[in-house]
C-alpha cells in the first residue's frame, strides 16, 4: 500500500486502501500497522490534523482491528527459529 509522508512526532506516513477500508500507519519506530474497517473520512481527517498522534490515540487505537505488517518481521522470526534448531545451539 502506498503511504503519504506526514509531519508528526509519532507517525511517519499514512496510507489507505478503499477496496477493504484499510488504514495503514507507519510510526516513527518503523513499525507498520493496518487498521481494518476504517472509513476513508478518518484517513482524510488524519492527514489534515495538526495532532496526528492525538487523533490516533482517540479515534483509532483500540477502535479498529490491528495487524502488524512491519516489513522484514517474518524473515527475522524465521531466521531466529532456524538458528535455534541448529545442533550447535541446542543444550
Amino acid at each position: 500500500m502506498e503511504r503519504v509522508p506526514v509531519q508528526s512526532r509519532a507517525i511517519r506516513s499514512i496510507g489507505y486502501r478503499d477496496s477493504d477500508q484499510t488504514l495503514e500507519i507507519e510510526f516513527d519506530s518503523g513499525r507498520v500497522y493496518q487498521y481494518s474497517g476504517a472509513p476513508r473520512s478518518l484517513f482524510e481527517w488524519l492527514l489534515r490534523s495538526p495532532s496526528k498522534g492525538g487523533i490516533f490515540n482517540r479515534m483509532i487505537r483500540d477502535q479498529y482491528p490491528e495487524l502488524d505488517v512491519t516489513p522484514g518481521e517474518e524473515q527475522d522470526l524465521e531466521a531466529a527459529l532456524r538458528a535455534s534448531l541448529r545442533p550447535e545451539n541446542r543444550e
